[in-house]
């Protein structure tokens, strides 16, 4: 049983009313209104949990008042109270979608029961209500934090809060370089949300279940004498990371408004946490993956600068063949670390000025393997895994370290293949000065079928055309159009 729920008795006749509190009131705060204006005005200035009213009443009938109501305030369950015979009402009280039915005459355990049944309903109403209000914070954690950001959280957000209490709505929140942004939505259902930045104090003291927070962790809102306008900060690890400001012209808030409010805008403030401490994440990431790069650079000191230069043309390719942004993403990480193996190769081989014998050559390809292996014990993805172990396959099968051919050898490892021949022979070198890029794209165009993918030399010779990609110091890629046809 809910102990303590408020319900108001609405009957003309004064012993019903009597009789009701009497039943009631060991159990639940009772009020009671004899008609029905009385009603809708003690219900707006103190929502009850349950309205237990009689349907036929001089003036306004009962059905009429629960209507109003309810509509001010859906949350409120409604039991009607009817004689015997009055069944010409029924259809409308379904519509009206009541919790329950009191034949008079009935008895205590009567009243008792249907009362405390549909309190019950109603405490599902409010539990379903406020679930429904998370579901699109929620599905922002279901989907992939790399494809949301606080821009998206927050338009999310603000369309959520408008939806659910169909009230105006701002916002005011530090942006992650502690910048506070004012949020002006635009009025409609998708619109866009306008952002301001300026240097501003929130207003909002960052607390520790204090001055904004209960103890539940929940928000708790600042109501203003009419109960038309709440405030409510959004905290996060005792930081305050925005306070939304939600309105209305004329009908006041009701507790469960508040209570729905407190709710979308603790999950609201989950979410922009989560996609903060994501991006810092990933930040942290990349810098590991490009101190990893150097390190490789450092190690082969005649290229230093080559994985940086490989994954500019790769990107480029990629782009061009339309690859997804997870492709793109985890390209570029292989190209970057494609020679991570090679720290695994002695000087004596790496350094050496002149050529290979056969058995150092033997031990030089062992460092796709081994940066393969290194690769997938960092648990990079597979695809990056993948990409540097068979950057050096051919595309006619006679490459290594496994001989694959055509379509066997993963794309990201083909646009590798193309993009190392390339940047290798446009970069000056210890022994050699950078060729000119018309006769590097000569010798792209001579390995077309054999060493190279036809479709990524096209993709290629396409980007040096439009200037998506460009070798460094380099005067003559203007050739690629007089002297090459581009299919891509």
């Amino acid at each position: 049983m809910l102990l303590k729920a408020k319900v108001l008795v609405v009957d003309d006749e004064a012993g019903i009313r009597d009789l009701c509190s009497r039943i009631l009131r060991q159990s639940y705060e009772i009020t009671t209104a004899p008609d029905g204006p009385t009603a809708i005005e003690m219900a707006e200035n103190a929502p009850p949990d349950l309205l237990l009213t009689d349907i036929r009443m001089p003036g306004m009938s009962g059905l009429e008042a629960a209507k109003r109501i309810v509509k001010r305030n859906p949350e409120i369950s409604v039991v009607v109270m009817t004689g015997f015979g009055e069944f010409d009402t029924l259809l409308e009280t379904v519509r009206l979608g009541v919790s329950g039915f009191l034949v008079k005459p009935f008895s205590p355990d009567d009243l008792r029961k249907t009362v405390e049944e549909s309190l019950h309903k109603g405490l599902y109403f409010k539990k379903n209500t406020r679930l429904r209000s998370l579901t699109p914070l929620l599905d922002l954690h279901a989907g992939r934090l790399a494809d949301a950001d606080n821009n998206q959280v927050l338009q999310t957000l603000v369309e959520t809060v408008r939806r659910e209490l169909e009230a105006n709505v701002s916002l005011v929140c530090v942006d992650d370089g502690q910048n506070v942004v004012v949020t002006a939505p635009a009025s409609g259902e998708g619109a866009p949300v306008v952002t301001i930045t300026a240097q501003t104090d929130l207003g909002f003291p960052s607390s520790n279940g204090e001055n904004g927070t209960v103890d539940t962790g929940l928000p708790t809102p600042k109501v203003d004498a009419e109960g038309k306008v709440l405030t409510v900060p959004l905290q996060a690890s005792g930081q305050i990371l925005a306070v939304l400001t939600t309105s209305r012209d004329e009908v006041p808030f009701t507790t469960g408004d508040r209570d729905v409010l407190r709710l979308i805008c603790a999950q609201a403030a989950i979410a922009i946490e989560n996609v903060r401490l994501f991006k810092r994440l990933k930040r942290s990431y990349w810098k590991t993956v490009y101190a990893l790069a150097a390190t490789v650079d450092l190690r082969d000191h005649p290229t230093a600068g080559h994985s940086d230069r490989l994954a500019h043309y790769a990107i480029s390719i990629g782009r061009r063949l339309e690859l997804s942004d997870g492709q793109l993403e985890d390209l570029k990480i292989a190209a970057l670390l494609h020679d991570i193996g090679k720290i695994g190769i002695g000087d004596g081989i790496l350094l050496k000025p002149g050529d290979l014998t056969n058995e150092e050559y033997d031990w030089m390809k062992t460092h796709t393997l081994m940066g393969a292996r290194i690769l997938a014990m960092a648990d990079f993805s597979p695809r990056v895994v993948e990409a540097v172990l068979f950057h050096h396959e051919r595309f006619d099968g006679t490459g290594y370290p496994l001989g694959l051919r055509e379509a066997q050898i993963p794309i990201e490892a083909r646009i590798l293949t193309a993009a190392d021949a390339f940047e290798s022979m446009t970069s000056t070198r210890s022994y050699r000065s950078a060729m000119p890029v018309h006769e590097a794209v000569a010798e792209l165009e001579d390995g077309r079928g054999t060493q190279f993918d036809p479709q990524i030399v096209d993709a290629l010779l396409a980007c040096l055309q439009t200037g998506e990609a460009a070798p460094p110091a380099q005067t003559d890629t203007a050739q690629v159009d007089s002297t090459h046809t581009v299919s891509a």
